[in-house]
């Protein structure tokens, strides 16, 4: 998806657009669930993160901690019935709750603390994780990421 390349010119909305396009039922989802969801899928966009296992478990520090988001936003996503039926469904991609675990503990919360360090901290203010403008909805990713200081992570393929 074009929306993962650091120097992509789509727009926000064009972005999210093709990410809707590539995965029908995230759009169906958001569709169904209003804009908490699509909040969050706006997220995966702007972070370049896609909607596998791994680029869901990506996008947490982004959003934990170069967001605007509130804990009651937090609280509420994740109470969500297809939130926890999801997060089920990844543990078992996973290999299962435990072998999740561990490969969260020894590989993830370490590289969350290093995308801490090298690029969520440096990010010249944080995203407006609920507060998304239609201008902003109009404005190149390109541009976007370089307001906010936000440089995509590719990581590497296993």
């Amino acid at each position: 998806m074009e929306f993962l390349q650091p120097s992509c010119t789509k727009t926000l909305q064009e972005g999210l657009d093709e990410l809707y396009r590539e995965a029908p039922e995230v759009a169906e989802v958001s569709r169904r669930k209003g804009k908490g969801f699509r909040d969050h899928d706006l997220t995966h966009v702007i972070f370049g993160c896609d909607t596998s296992i791994r680029g869901e478990l990506l996008l947490n520090p982004w959003i934990l901690l170069g967001t605007t988001i509130s804990r009651q936003e937090l609280r509420d996503y994740g109470a969500d019935p297809e939130v926890k039926r999801l997060n089920r469904e990844g543990y078992d991609l996973l290999g299962g709750r435990l072998k999740a675990v561990l490969i969260i503990i020894f590989y993830y919360l370490p590289l969350y603390a290093w995308l801490w360090v090298t690029h969520i901290r440096p990010m010249s203010r944080k995203w407006p994780h609920s507060q998304v403008t239609d201008v902003m909805l109009d404005t190149p990713l390109d541009v976007l990421r370089q307001e906010y200081g936000i440089r995509i992570y590719s990581p590497p393929r296993l």
